[in-house]
């Protein structure tokens, strides 16, 4: 029960940073979504990235709440069933806080860039500007 809780803090974090970011960010912002690596990274609009990272709380809070609750996990580790659901929220957390930072600084666009690529005069320009 415990765990369900600091999962719902964690995904109400979320919120609170969509929230936030949907007052602070200007209205051409690109907000980052990551698929696992930098290559699988999709920039979305404001309003679809600040829905986009939530909702993938929900459905990472509702599925491994399920699965931590269910009888697939009755043989587990107790601390295992406790961690799990609020350790992948605090990351998906983490990732979500450093999105919005990227798409606030306008940085966004040099995160995908291929390490080996040369930046552009606009990267450039952000890159010195920090």
């Amino acid at each position: 029960m415990a765990s369900l809780t600091a999962g719902g803090v964690f995904w109400l974090a979320m919120i609170v940073a969509s929230g936030r970011a949907a007052v602070i960010l200007p209205a051409e912002a690109r907000i980052p979504v990551h698929f696992g690596s930098v290559e699988h990274c999709y920039l979305a609009s404001r309003r679809a990235g600040l829905v986009i990272w939530p909702a993938a709380g929900a459905v990472l809070f509702g599925v491994l709440g399920v699965i931590a609750g269910s009888s697939l996990a009755s043989n587990w580790v107790p601390g295992v069933r406790d961690v799990l659901v609020p350790a992948a929220l605090c990351v998906l957390l983490a990732f979500q806080v450093g999105a919005l930072a990227l798409a606030r600084r306008g940085l966004a666009g040099v995160a995908t860039a291929s390490p080996g690529r040369e930046a552009g005069p606009e990267r450039e320009t952000a890159i010195r500007s920090d």
